[in-house]
């Protein structure tokens, strides 16, 4: 596959007209996350839903070929936009999708209209600040050390360090236990998420912008830092919600997320 040409699978919803909404899942649980907050916004707003390229991979039992990156899903996010004849949006990205969204972001700052990025996985901020290092070191090693096909307890372990599972819960028994096991080829690409590089100085196209970043009260280290950083470095034109639970606190507490992003874009003149 010649990545500069791809696009991603999508799914459009919701009347015309205004800015859409364009909804970048997380690199494990894939457009399925977003489709109950679809449902919701589309009531009132266009909402596109796309599934990343390793999730699409994952879904067909595959990893991405040679030469994918995370600059490869972001170029393919603007290949679908392309495609639709979308110009700007309100950008929405978790996890994985964050870190597209902000790729995005950065590299057409001029299609952005408003930005809401949940727990970015953006490790390269804090590389450049000098945090997380030993946390970021530990996840690469763990995911550069998964063997093909990935073990549930591989999948475990993922989710745990992620925040994904609270406490003392057997994640087979929770409701996303079968999509998120289904897929879990996906761990295998990761590490092209977690080694993507940026200069921090490029994060000042952003300041005109008006950006809404989401993390979970329950979320610890380079989840919750990482949009302590950004909001650090972007200033005024951010704003940092604080939502129930921990890295899926867009999902767990989904109403009080949509009301946040519906006041947030209506902010916007």
């Amino acid at each position: 596959m010649e990545y500069g040409e791809s696009m991603m699978s999508y799914e459009v919803s919701g009347p015309e007209g205004g800015f859409p909404i364009v909804l970048v899942p997380g690199g494990l649980s894939g457009w399925v996350s977003w489709k109950p907050h679809a449902e919701v916004l589309s009531k009132d707003s266009r909402v596109v839903r796309v599934q990343l390229l390793n999730m699409a991979a994952a879904e067909r039992g595959q990893t991405p070929s040679s030469g994918y990156s995370l600059r490869s899903e972001s170029e393919a996010l603007k290949n679908t936009l392309d495609k639709l004849g979308i110009r700007k949006v309100n950008l929405v990205g978790w996890s994985h999708g964050g870190a597209v969204s902000l790729d995005f972001a950065l590299n057409y700052p001029d299609r952005i209209r408003t930005l809401t990025l949940i727990e970015p996985a953006a490790y390269w901020v804090g590389r450049a600040y000098g945090q997380f290092g030993d946390e970021e070191r530990q996840f690469v090693e763990f995911l550069r050390g998964i063997r093909d096909p990935p073990t549930e307890d591989d999948l475990i372990k993922f989710l745990r360090g992620n925040g994904l599972v609270p406490p003392g819960i057997d994640p087979r028994g929770m409701p996303r236990w079968p999509v998120w096991n289904s897929l879990k080829i996906a761990l295998l690409s990761l590490h092209t998420v977690v080694e993507h590089s940026d200069d921090l100085a490029r994060l000042k196209v952003l300041r005109g912008i008006p950006v809404l970043l989401v993390k979970g009260v329950e979320s610890t280290g380079v989840n919750s830092g990482i949009v302590d950083l950004l909001s650090k470095n972007i200033g005024p034109s951010s704003r940092v919600i604080v939502l129930p639970d921990g890295h899926a606190c867009h999902i767990v507490a989904m109403d009080r997320f949509i009301s946040e992003l519906q006041q947030f874009m209506r902010s916007v003149k």
